[in-house]
């Protein structure tokens, strides 16, 4: 029996490897699956670390097999990432279950939600309607209109506020109607924001921030032994900023048009965008263009999706192949029972898959210019084999 999780592994630390140790507790599962992501994550930043050496991490502590998210559903909001993600999943034919951290540790909370979020009747409509329209994020408003529609107090509703959580309920709903059963593991750590430090068990977010600082040691107490040596490697970590000069250029030389048809550019944020652009770093325009309906998160994955050249379009077609980043040496059958039963194209050598692969192609070219590491290394990186 198989188990697949969603990760991004930004960087593998000790939370990851307890939530995989629990997953095989908890699902009784042989083999793990993750499909993690790329170069770009969710935040619409660059990745701690490349994708291979996330992916080495993750087989070294537990994971069986690393598929990746492609890059136009791993840098979107929630509901296109958990979409992407279970998409995959479903399309893989192999997965009988899925495990996901969550704040809540369970899935009732979630499930007793699903009717309404996926039929939406009138009534919570109506309300989810009038809390946009004051300016709330999406889902602030959607835990207000939750909270009118059910007549029950809007704080007994806070779960749905927490990162996590978001998630879980994401993947909660693109798994309805699915036969591949959902579970989850409580997270065992800080707070997914936290910038702190808090013993063996440290958000992602606290591991970047002591290396940022220069605390190194600190910061891989929280990593498993075996990737010390790869944290501890690392002399640059890419920032968004490091790509400001190529949003630039591109914001000179495209139309607001053409800019609008850009995943997350919503509304004429690409007028408040070009009017503040000013030769800013991208931090900076961010933290300018952002409003109270759209946070600073939505605001740095568009002007990622600017630099990558996503568009609307692409986030809204579904997944068109499955690949596989890496493989533990002693689990090289489930490459062979995903090849046979995958419902779309399996694919381990790029060359093969230019076409397929164009995205991923660029955003790693992309990636790898502020770490001076020359284009094509898609082409010399092969499928990790441990």
């Amino acid at each position: 029996m198989n188990t697949a999780i969603i990760a991004e592994y930004n960087p593998f630390h000790k939370g990851h490897k307890y939530h995989i140790g629990q997953t095989r507790k908890v699902t009784g599962c042989d083999n793990i699956i993750a499909v993690m992501s790329g170069n770009f994550v969710q935040r619409g930043e660059p990745a701690f670390t490349d994708k291979m050496t996330r992916t080495r991490c993750a087989l070294l502590n537990g994971v069986d097999m690393v598929v990746e998210l492609p890059v136009e559903y791993a840098t979107s909001s929630a509901d296109i990432f958990a979409q992407g993600a279970v998409d995959i999943i479903k399309a893989m034919g192999i997965a009988h279950s899925i495990s996901f951290g969550s704040e809540a540790g369970n899935t009732e909370v979630f499930a007793k939600l699903m009717d309404i979020l996926h039929e939406e009747p009138k009534g919570y409509k109506y309300e989810l309607k009038y809390y946009l329209d004051q300016g709330l994020s999406y889902p602030l408003a959607r835990q207000h209109a939750l909270s009118a529609f059910l007549a029950i107090p809007f704080e007994n509703l806070d779960f749905l506020s927490l990162p996590n959580n978001i998630l879980a309920l994401e993947y909660m709903l693109a798994l309805r109607g699915s036969d591949i059963v959902p579970f989850t593991v409580e997270r065992k750590t800080s707070q997914y924001n936290s910038t702190m430090l808090t013993g063996e068990i440290s958000s992602s977010t606290a591991i970047k921030h002591a290396i940022e600082k220069g605390n190194l040691s600190e910061a891989i107490s929280s990593v498993p032994d075996n990737c010390k040596d790869i944290i501890s490697s690392i002399t640059r970590l890419p920032s968004l900023d490091d790509y400001s000069d190529i949003f630039h250029y591109i914001i000179r030389t495209v139309s607001a048009k053409r800019l609008s048809e850009t995943a997350d550019i919503t509304e004429g944020i690409e007028n408040r965008i070009i009017s503040e652009a000013a030769g800013d770093k991208l931090s900076i325009i961010a933290e300018k263009v952002k409003t109270k309906r759209y946070t600073h998160s939505k605001i740095q994955r568009g002007l990622l999706h600017i630099i990558l050249g996503i568009t609307k379009e692409q986030q809204a077609t579904p997944p068109s192949y499955i690949r596989v980043l890496g493989v533990r040496k002693d689990k090289i059958q489930l490459l062979s029972e995903l090849t046979e039963k995958a419902a779309l194209p399996v694919i381990t050598n790029v060359k093969d898959s230019e076409k397929l692969l164009a995205n991923e192609i660029r955003a790693t070219d992309i990636y790898n210019i502020p770490l001076g590491i020359p284009k094509g290394m898609e082409y010399r990186e092969g499928m990790v084999i441990l």
